[in-house]
């Protein structure tokens, strides 16, 4: 079996003087019309390759170097609006405050893990009396390097501006992982003995990290600040969050994660009252979208949390 995606992710080259995602949220251009010109070429979810440029503002090291890949929203936004106090800072030390100030905003990266040199990549896309053309217009590259950009081996890192990383990001592995269906996990078979022990169990308070009217198949509504919520009892949080969000692919934007958690109650019976509890309340003050699921202002969703008995020490 190839260690290549079916269809391989479409690849646009781009030089710069480092990488840094994790301070600066975007990829900028200098004048607005190339950022446009830009915005008509890619759909969301592209890739830009990045690679060390040619000039005396990179570090040695990493010139000519492949240093990471980045995914991106085809979208126009100015630099401020995902750029770190440390990114907006160094620019005005280095006097580059008017220079990429119209972006497109990066919502993965990968950082390369070996020493590749650009020309090895993308010989044919690649040329060296380019180079500034080619941080201006970034070429795609042709199928063949997006096949051996696809084998070089990349860490997942924090972008600026997106939610953290969630645990399973790659790390030390070929980006062609990121977007390969995981293997079949082998059956077993004869018969199976489970025990269930009653014992402390907590209410949970979870909130979806992406866009939850696009799971119910709906345009997000403009202004609308309400998220998908869900609410639950577990004896272990960390493994219900891991269930909960089992379902969904490696590459996906959206996750659940937890907002709030309450004190252990005695026994799962005394979980489900107060989640029970929740409902009641929850379905008068928010949409309910049947089962444990709300639709509503975080806010709201807390308040409501935080009234009901035994969810803390300190309360009721």
């Amino acid at each position: 079996m190839s260690d290549l995606p079916a269809k391989p992710r479409r690849i646009w080259l781009r030089s710069f003087y480092g990488f840094s995602p994790e301070e600066d949220g975007y990829i900028g251009w200098t004048e607005e019309g190339p950022r446009d010109r830009m915005l008509g070429l890619i759909e969301d979810d592209d890739l830009f390759m990045i690679y060390g440029a040619s000039s005396a503002e990179t570090d040695k090291s990493h010139r000519h170097k492949v240093l990471g890949f980045l995914q991106v929203e085809a979208r126009a936004i100015r630099d401020r609006d995902k750029a770190s106090s440390v990114g907006m800072q160094r620019k005005r030390d280095n006097g580059w405050q008017d220079k990429w100030t119209y972006a497109i905003p990066v919502k993965r990266a990968w950082r390369v893990d070996e020493q590749i040199l650009l020309e090895r990549i993308a010989p044919t896309t690649y040329r060296p009396e380019a180079g500034q053309a080619i941080a201006v217009w970034n070429p795609p590259l042709e199928a063949d390097e997006v096949d051996r950009a696809l084998k070089i081996r990349v860490t997942e890192v924090a972008v600026f501006g997106e939610p953290p990383l969630s645990e399973g990001g790659l790390l030390k592995g070929i980006l062609a992982r990121v977007f390969h269906p995981s293997r079949a996990f082998p059956g077993s078979f004869g018969e199976r003995v489970v025990t269930y022990e009653d014992g402390p169990t907590r209410l949970y308070l979870a909130h979806f990290e992406g866009d939850g009217f696009a799971l119910r198949g709906k345009a997000k509504p403009q202004f609308d600040k309400s998220v998908l919520l869900k609410i639950g009892v577990s004896n272990d949080l960390g493994r219900r969050v891991s269930e909960l969000n089992a379902g969904f692919p490696p590459a996906a934007v959206g996750k659940w994660s937890m907002v709030l958690e309450s004190e252990p109650y005695v026994d799962r019976k005394s979980a489900e009252a107060a989640e029970q509890a929740f409902k009641d309340r929850a379905c008068r003050e928010m949409e309910s979208l049947g089962g444990e699921f709300f639709q509503g202002q975080i806010s709201t969703a807390q308040s409501i949390f935080a009234s009901i008995p035994g969810v803390s020490r300190f309360g009721r």
